[in-house]
């Protein structure tokens, strides 16, 4: 059965188109500051990990810079303060803190227009990006790690998950949503080629036993709402030369496609 309780249902709470905007707006100015570092020969290398909107989620965009992962959370501030809540602080925090990530705040103006509209500004031009307490700058070409850093629970399950997204549209099926979330299951929903919605328990393994569908036998039967959905497993066996998964570094990937273990 099922270890993780929490369940990733199909429909989803829409985003604002406010907050839509201003992930826009964060996700071009952190992409220009790549752009402009692109050709130097000492800083490149800045890769998004994520940048799709997912949900649930503890950030909003996370990238990457030599060993360091940077975990972004947009804050918009108004008159009455800021607009992230006290138990969404502290969940990106505890994740941050379990997942080895750098946690910075996206900080941006946010001043109501008469006309039902909202001028965003961001606090500065650069990377605007601040540590969570206070004003201190986080700037991503001084605080990136130099050394081996192991990769964490999150970046595994992220990474097993862009394995199965490029695996099924390679099939020619559309993704609907999905989340990396490791604590959350089914990872995946998608319509088939004959418009049929399915959803995707995605599990990884490190060591030499790949993971197996039979544990997740009758995992449907905890949440009705998955009962109308076919339902598949995929098992992603990650290994590297070193024996221990570094950031940045090659690994070897053991796939063999998706398993069905429900019919609706």
């Amino acid at each position: 059965m099922n270890p993780h309780p929490i369940q990733y249902l199909m429909d989803r709470p829409e985003p604002s188109e406010l907050f839509l905007e201003a992930r826009q707006m964060a996700g071009g100015q952190l992409q220009e500051q790549f752009r402009q570092l692109a050709n130097s020969p000492h800083h490149k290398g800045f890769t998004w990990i994520k940048a799709e909107l997912t949900y649930p989620a503890f950030d909003h965009l996370t990238f990457g810079y030599k060993h360091s992962i940077f975990s972004v959370l947009i804050e918009l501030l108004d008159e009455s303060g800021s607009s992230l809540t006290e138990p969404q602080r502290d969940r990106w925090i505890q994740a941050c803190t379990e997942y080895k990530l750098i946690p910075c705040l996206f900080k941006i103006n946010c001043q109501a227009m008469p006309d039902g509209f909202y001028d965003l500004r961001p606090l500065n031009g650069e990377w605007n990006l601040y540590e969570m307490e206070g004003q201190a700058i986080v700037d991503p070409l001084a605080q990136a790690r130099e050394d081996e850093v192991e990769m964490s629970a999150w970046e595994l399950q992220n990474f097993s998950i862009q394995v199965l997204r490029r695996h099924i549209e390679k099939k020619g099926h559309e993704i609907l949503s999905f989340c990396d979330l490791p604590e959350v299951n089914p990872q995946i929903w998608f319509q088939d080629a004959e418009g049929k919605r399915n959803w995707v328990i995605v599990q990884y393994a490190t060591g030499k036993e790949a993971p197996k569908a039979e544990a997740w036998k009758d995992f449907e039967q905890a949440n009705e709402q998955l009962w109308s959905y076919d339902g598949y497993f995929a098992g992603v066996q990650i290994s590297s030369e070193k024996g221990t998964l570094l950031r940045g570094e090659g690994m070897f990937v053991n796939f063999k496609g998706l398993v069905q273990i429900y019919t609706s």
